[in-house]
């Protein structure tokens, strides 16, 4: 069967669209594996982790709950960040404070 060239285009413009959105999915083109778990290290900020991924990863949220003196509670998201980036069922966890990867696990390998 032959494709007209109205036909390519729209195939094209279909296969475009689809990159672009995978690309701005957290993790879709994330390299997960021992290789670039052995890249991060301490010290490294988030861009450098971010390239060394290929991807931005994902950001969980961390969050606590203090208790005053008064005995009111409250809950906090200041300290750590931990970002995330998954494939299947590897996943590299970075941990990081004032900007800096502070530790780095991976799971599912």
């Amino acid at each position: 069967m032959k494709t007209t060239p109205l036909q390519r285009v729209l195939a094209i413009s279909v296969l475009g669209a689809a990159l672009v959105a995978c690309g701005s999915l957290a993790g879709c083109e994330a390299k997960v594996s021992d290789s670039t778990y052995s890249m991060i290290q301490p010290g490294m900020t988030l861009d450098d982790v971010q390239r060394v991924m290929e991807s931005k990863g994902e950001r969980q949220e961390v969050s606590g709950t203090s208790i005053s003196g008064a005995g009111i509670g409250s809950t906090s998201s200041s300290g750590p960040e931990v970002w995330v980036w998954k494939a299947g069922r590897k996943e590299i966890s970075v941990t990081m404070a004032g900007g800096k990867v502070v530790s780095v696990s991976k799971a599912g390998f």
